[in-house]
């Protein structure tokens, strides 16, 4: 492994920055990524010239002027400016200027590997070009540790993979020691999964207990304990099989008091029999109305049916049927249609 400092124990101010190989890896399996030879470092760093235009590349600490500063999370140092890229017989190297914090840092060996920041095609796997290079302590290849860009690409680019070593991530999703980037990436899918399940039953509860769509679940979990804590009052409720059985009790009361009624008024003349179906129909959807009608209804003459008057002459009315057609509030061609059909 490449350390930064020398044998001489002084702070190395050159230094591989990409090896020839084809291809290499990360020391977690991630790659591959080629840079095939000479000829080809010197395409790279002719597009990392081209790319740079007239500004020094940065050496930054754990890439922080591409990962944590674009999101705001703090500012990025310069650790050191390169001064030279050139091509020797094993890769790039660099020369650089450390900056006297970085050089007091390094001997100290409170950092001790330089990671490369580059990009590759995104279908050959060769690496295009370089972006910088940041101070590490997490080193990812044999030389330098690898970054991940998050930087947008340029079209058919692909950025490097992350710096961050496997093994946390192992740790903090409770995987076997021996887990890879397959089972890394499965345990993550799941996370996701799982979480997204949970938000669609937390909007399902939010629905069903009326609460906001921004309601967390604390709040959810209040309104389900509120919920369970609320007994129902015996003295407000009975039980279905009951209330039924009620209804149906006060139906059977009610007709039989319409029944009565009807028949109590056949009987003391206020209603012809040929009427106490129609009186038994009303008294059913409406006993307030057959009361009212009943309560006006003026008895009939004793004896009226049975007395073996004359009959009417059809079509006509007698002086006693026109009473009864304006006790009953029927028209005079109604009650002559029903009597002349033997219905009254």
């Amino acid at each position: 492994m490449q350390e930064l400092i020398g044998a001489d124990g002084k702070v190395k101010r050159e230094f591989l920055v990409l090896p020839y190989g084809n291809p290499f890896y990360g020391r977690d399996g991630r790659g591959p990524w080629i840079m095939r030879d000479e000829a080809h470092a010197e395409k790279v760093l002719n597009f990392t010239r081209q790319m740079l235009g007239g500004v020094d590349m940065m050496i930054d600490y754990d890439h922080a002027s591409e990962l944590a500063a674009p999101e705001g999370k703090g500012r990025a140092l310069a650790a050191g400016w390169v001064s030279k890229l050139d091509i020797r017989e094993d890769g790039i190297w660099a020369s650089v200027d450390w900056t006297p914090q970085a050089e007091a840092e390094l001997a100290a060996r409170q950092y001790r590997y330089i990671s490369p920041y580059f990009r590759v095609d995104k279908v050959t796997r060769e690496v295009t070009r370089l972006v910088n290079a940041g101070l590490t302590n997490t080193p990812n290849l044999d030389l330098p540790a690898l970054a991940h860009m998050r930087a947008s690409a340029p079209a058919g680019e692909d950025p490097t993979m992350t710096m961050i070593a496997l093994a946390p991530l192992v740790a903090a999703l409770a995987l076997a020691s021996s887990a890879g980037e397959t089972e890394v990436l499965a345990a993550i899918g799941k996370l996701k999964a799982d979480r997204d399940g949970s938000e669609a039953a937390l909007n399902a509860a939010r629905t069903e207990l009326g609460l906001g769509a921004d309601a967390g679940s604390e709040a959810v979990l209040a309104a389900v304990q509120a919920v369970k804590a609320a007994k129902p009052d015996p003295a407000q409720f009975v039980p279905k099989a009951g209330y039924d059985q009620l209804q149906a009790r006060l139906a059977r009361l009610e007709e039989d008091r319409v029944l009565a009624s009807v028949e109590a008024a056949v009987a003391n003349g206020k209603l012809p029999p040929a009427m106490k179906e129609w009186a038994i129909d009303l008294g059913k959807k409406d006993e307030a109305a057959l009361n009212s009608y009943l309560a006006a209804a003026v008895p009939f003459p004793a004896g009226a049916a049975i007395t073996g008057e004359p009959k009417p002459e059809k079509g006509k009315l007698t002086e006693d049927e026109k009473a009864i057609c304006a006790m009953m509030g029927l028209t005079e061609a109604d009650f002559i249609k029903h009597r002349d059909e033997g219905n009254l």
